[in-house]
């Protein structure tokens, strides 16, 4: 049995719970019009690397946005992420100009992963950020 490494922000002890082959399965909000909002931490000291699946979703009554595809965060004295392929919306940027988007940021020396996004209008907002989680150990 493989313990959890990654430490995330809903405050799920990486220390104290399983993973199945070292998969862990995320759901975090992401918030309308939000600034520096907390996705999780990974920590060096017992991952090198992650590799996610992601399902990044938001819509309100006036639309609706999904972008499917993947990442991947490796150490090698500072924390860097790059970007597979997806499908869908094209909504992770570096610079938020549309109101879908979102810019995932990545603390490159605390492997802090958070994001800023963009201001939907309409009623009903929703947005989701799912992930399946792949990780190696130390």
């Amino acid at each position: 049995m493989s313990t959890r490494i990654i430490t995330f922000a809903d405050g799920f002890s990486s220390a104290s719970a399983p993973a199945d082959a070292g998969i862990s399965r995320e759901n975090y909000l992401i918030l309308n019009n939000t600034t520096a909002g907390a996705l999780f931490t990974i920590d060096q000291s017992l991952s090198k690397s992650m590799f996610a699946d992601y399902e990044l979703r938001r819509n309100t009554s006036l639309g609706v946005f999904i972008q499917t595809g993947s990442f991947t965060l490796v150490y090698d004295g500072a924390w860097s992420i790059s970007y597979g392929n997806f499908s869908g919306s094209d909504m992770i940027q570096d610079t938020i100009v549309n109101t879908e988007h979102i810019k995932l940021m990545l603390n490159t020396a605390t492997g802090a992963l958070t994001y800023d996004s963009g201001n939907m209008s309409g009623t009903g907002y929703t947005g989701t950020f799912k992930l399946n989680a792949t990780r190696t150990s130390v």
